[in-house]
């Protein structure tokens, strides 16, 4: 459905009944740029309130719809700030969990950072107060919070992928936009992520057309990189170059071509793929019938997915092996030490005040 909807406001997929629909995701589009643009004035004209809570915030977020690396990111800032000695916490909105189950992203924070609390609400400011109350953080990391305006934060950090640095042009439903490219005159920093997956010339250009809002010292490219495919008991699987193992790759996310890639980055052999949408509830034994189905046709070695989609799936029982790839977001080392040194700014100006 995700594909289907990206090809008609793409433009890919031709005829009168796309042609119509995108005519008609352009009224709604305008309605909708509209009430953010007011809801933005009125936060900046300080007639809607934000909430400062008294210790630092620093928000991780977005401008497009559609997976930009948020949970590598947060998952990097908090061990920094780890290792700064701070009692970081999470605090994240919950979305595209089942009733009475973690979402994936929490998931994965508390698999990467064991000991970290994660705080689910979507009343980030009630979120932060319990984050602080109960177990003690002395600093906040806000999850997917650049649209969420109520809480004032102490650092903007915004994610733009590489390999589409301005997503599908419009404002949804017309094209991939949460709200107008200006917006990002409110970022402090913006991290171009998987630069990986482009050339350096191609990173660089994409810089260039962000520099339009920010000051290009705060454009920082980010790589996405490997650090180990496991097998579902957490042990690391050999990988051999050339003529590596053929796989079947899954995964509810919103890029999964960047997750093709980073498959067959690995000498990985890919038989078949299926793609659930976003943050998929999987429901067992459901929707495993449909990669058991493609493994009878094509003869895979194993399945492989995200960490994300695995996290979900630990106790499933599959006809063949279950591995998953564990990914770290990197910037390059001048760029670390910037980030390193705003994070320590940002920390010591909140426990001065």
């Amino acid at each position: 459905m995700e594909q289907t909807y990206r090809s008609i406001i793409s433009g890919e997929r031709a005829g009168a009944w796309p042609a119509i629909l995108r005519a008609l995701f352009l009224v709604v589009s305008a309605f909708y740029t509209v009430a953010v643009v007011l809801r933005n004035a009125l936060f900046d004209l300080g007639l809607k309130k934000q909430h400062r809570l008294p210790v630092p915030v620093i928000s991780v977020g977005n401008i497009t719809t559609g997976g930009t690396g948020k949970t590598p990111t947060v998952i990097m800032i908090v061990k920094e700030l780890q290792r700064m000695g701070r009692k970081p916490a999470v605090l994240t909105r919950g979305y595209g969990a089942a009733t009475g189950s973690k979402p994936d992203e929490v998931m994965v924070i508390e698999h990467e950072c064991p000991g970290v609390p994660v705080v689910v609400n979507p009343d980030r400011v009630a979120g932060g107060r319990e984050a602080i109350e109960k177990h003690g953080a002395d600093v906040l990391v806000l999850d997917d919070g650049f649209q969420h305006r109520r809480l004032a934060r102490d650092l903007n950090i915004v994610l733009v992928d590489a390999t589409e640095p301005m997503g599908i042009p419009g404002v949804i439903p017309r094209g991939t936009w949460r709200e107008p490219p200006a917006a990002l005159h409110r970022a402090n920093m913006i991290m171009l992520t998987r630069c990986e997956q482009v050339s350096p010339e191609l990173a660089d250009f994409a810089s260039g057309l962000l520099t339009q809002w920010v000051n290009p010292r705060a454009i920082f490219q980010q790589r996405t990189e490997i650090s180990g495919v496991f097998d579902s008991n957490g042990q690391p699987v050999p990988l051999v170059a050339g003529g590596g193992p053929r796989v079947l790759a899954f995964a509810g996310i919103g890029n999964p071509n960047g997750f093709l890639y980073t498959v067959r980055s690995l000498g990985m052999n890919v038989s078949a793929a299926c793609w659930f949408a976003d943050h998929h509830n999987y429901q067992l034994p459901g929707d495993l019938s449909r990669l058991e189905s493609l493994t009878r046709q094509r003869h895979p070695d194993a399945w492989i997915t995200t960490l994300k989609d695995f996290v979900k799936l630990r106790q499933a029982q599959t006809p063949i092996p279950l591995w998953h790839i564990r990914i770290e977001a990197r910037l390059r080392p001048y760029e670390t030490e910037l980030l390193r040194n705003r994070l320590l700014e940002v920390v010591n100006r909140g426990s001065s005040g």
